[in-house]
């Protein structure tokens, strides 16, 4: 009896211990706002290649094409609004089946503007997030029983909206809150969404990261 006590006083102090040394969501995003800066936002562009490989095997050659237009007339939007509405950092376009290549360490994999693979577009450094269009899922509570880890979530398998673009690391997982990862798009609005993905990654640079430093140098 008293053994099992012991035990469980024992277990419970090691996980307060690994709790109170895991970093807060405001940390972790404080951390991947500031190499994002430095770095690069690496926008996936997606082809649908399993859906439409699958309709021409079938025979429905028209509905693949159709597939086609409408991802290439989307990765168009996509790029274009980018162009013209992000400046936070620097920004590439790579087609979604080449991401494993880039993650292994090739660095001129991207496509230009006009959706063509351009090997003359390399990334520089290894500081980098993605960005694509689709869907995420809602943000829960990653541990329910110590207050310190109030603020600590991670992704569940509830999808919170369908028709966002949204920000994931290099494991391809969803950021937190703070770190302002998503803009729901209107109506096929991508210009105003990324517009909005800018001034919010600004504002949020500005909070968790410039005001701290200016804090910083207060106390010297």
């Amino acid at each position: 009896m008293h053994y099992n006590v012991a035990l469980f006083l024992l277990m419970f102090v090691q996980l307060q211990a690994v709790s109170q040394v895991q970093p807060s969501n405001r940390t972790i995003a404080t951390l991947q706002l500031t190499d994002l800066k430095k770095g690069a936002l690496v926008v996936r562009l997606k082809t649908n290649e399993n859906s439409v490989n699958a309709y021409r095997k079938a025979g429905r050659n028209d509905i693949a094409d159709r597939i086609i237009r409408e991802r290439e007339a989307q990765n168009m939007k996509l790029i274009d609004a980018f162009r013209s509405s992000f400046d936070f950092c620097k920004v590439y376009f790579i087609m979604t089946k080449n991401s494993k290549a880039l993650l292994e360490g090739k660095r001129d994999v991207f496509v230009n503007d006009n959706l063509l693979p351009d090997s003359s577009i390399v990334l520089e450094g290894n500081n980098f997030l993605f960005a694509e269009y689709g869907s995420i899922t809602t943000n829960v509570v990653k541990d329910d029983y110590h207050y310190s880890n109030v603020n600590k979530t991670e992704a569940s398998t509830n999808s919170a909206s369908t028709s966002v673009i949204f920000i994931s690391d290099t494991t391809f997982t969803q950021l937190r809150e703070p770190f302002p990862f998503y803009q729901t798009v209107y109506l096929d609005k991508f210009d105003k969404a990324v517009d909005r993905l800018n001034r919010a990654l600004y504002k949020s640079y500005y909070n968790l990261v410039e005001v701290a430093d200016m804090k910083q140098k207060w106390k010297k």
